[in-house]
């Protein structure tokens, strides 16, 4: 693939024709927000945490999942991009439990650390969280599924790195879970 130029924040920038957009952030230093996206597992673009402003494209465009053409201008920091990032993050937090001081893993946590910078402290939405129940997936897996964000990360881990392909996610939207699809749980 030849190299091609981008702009980038308003900076120029070399890359390979056909790179998704968020390798060419995360090699530039760029600060893209995201939680589906792994360098090492296939992409998902579910979050849609790492929306950007591409001109030119009608609505923001995931960085995980654009790949880049020559001449390409984005921004990844416009109020466009921002208003985009703060939309998805209200989304994430609709539901889920906002007790990070009590949380096992308070100050290590990822949704909590782009909460800090894209969240906001006042929800619009004002019904009561959801409560899931903790599905048995197995001996070696804990769960704590009213937690769950449903970026597949667990379940693109164990197909694509373990080898496993019994967990995957059923139902939609709120209904959304992430279980086995064998009742034994996984081995």
């Amino acid at each position: 693939m030849a190299d091609i130029e981008i702009e980038i924040d308003g900076n120029i920038v070399n890359a390979k024709a056909g790179e998704m957009l968020i390798t060419v952030t995360d090699r530039e230093g760029i600060s893209v927000p995201r939680f589906c996206y792994h360098k090492k597992l296939s992409i998902a673009a579910n979050c849609r945490m790492c929306l950007v402003d591409v001109e030119g494209a009608p609505k923001p465009q995931p960085a995980c999942s654009t790949p880049i053409a020559d001449g390409m201008k984005i921004h990844t920091q416009n109020e466009k991009a921002k208003a985009s990032q703060k939309a998805v993050m209200e989304f994430l937090l609709i539901n889920h439990p906002l007790d990070c001081p009590i949380c096992d893993q308070g100050g290590e946590c990822e949704l909590q650390d782009v909460a800090m910078d894209y969240g906001s402290d006042v929800s619009r939405f004002t019904e009561g969280k959801r409560i899931v129940a903790d599905s048995d997936i197995g001996a070696l897996i804990q769960t704590d599924m009213t937690r769950c964000i449903h970026c597949t990360r667990c379940v693109r881990f164990g197909a694509e790195v373990a080898g496993i392909m019994e967990m995957g996610g059923t139902g939609r939207g709120e209904d959304m879970k992430i279980e086995p699809f064998l009742t034994e749980g996984i081995q």
